[in-house]
């Protein structure tokens, strides 16, 4: 490549990150609390339809993360009935490495609109962010194939709360990560869900 092209090539990086880089608002925030690795986990859908015809009709990213660990997992759905939703919980607990959630946040509605799980809503974020500068730099808007590698980047990032990768919390971390992270914050009472337990469901 010419040094021409290249500063180019460079040029329109910067643009695009500067594009899609993130207004820094600071809101008031309620602090999830939880207890340890996989003691909490939080799902939310990300809306992606606008793309379905580029992605062989998909039209949401089921995200799901371990809210001590900041561990992510995702899945592309067509529609969010229960049925395609649950499907892609279940082939997400086949791939964890037989680690299952104590509790499971999503405040539901019928239809899986998702609206306190905050931890799931901000990486969401992250990951559109991440999917629109791709987009921006590819000129082409399938999500689909992108979608396990900046999955498993975000894994492999190291978490500004934690100080650790997510793909390297395990329980030998756990004791020194709640001294140093979690232990000055105060219970803040997070609506949790048991796993197999009963959902109230809201009619909108």
């Amino acid at each position: 490549m010419s040094s021409s092209s290249s500063k180019h090539a460079t040029e329109k990086i910067q643009l695009v990150n500067e594009l899609h880089k993130p207004a820094r608002k600071n809101y008031p925030r309620r602090r999830t609390i939880i207890k340890g690795l996989d003691d909490l986990w939080q799902s939310d859908l990300a809306e992606m339809g606008k793309y379905a015809k580029d992605n062989r009709q998909y039209k949401y990213i089921l995200v799901v993360i371990d809210c001590f660990s900041k561990f992510l997992w995702t899945r592309p759905i067509k529609n969010k009935s229960g049925q395609e939703v649950s499907q892609a919980f279940e082939d997400i607990l086949l791939h964890t490495n037989k680690r299952v959630p104590t509790n499971l946040q999503t405040d539901q509605v019928p239809t899986y609109s998702i609206k306190k799980a905050s931890m799931a809503e901000r990486v969401i974020r992250t990951i559109k962010s991440k999917l629109y500068k791709y987009f921006s730099l590819n000129g082409a808007y399938n999500w689909l194939d992108i979608l396990p590698e900046i999955t498993d980047n975000y894994n492999e990032s190291r978490h500004s709360t934690t100080g650790y990768k997510p793909i390297d919390v395990t329980k030998s971390k756990e004791k020194l990560i709640l001294k140093t992270v979690y232990n000055h914050i105060k219970i803040s009472g997070v609506r949790k869900f048991k796993v197999g337990g009963h959902c109230s469901h809201k009619q909108e």
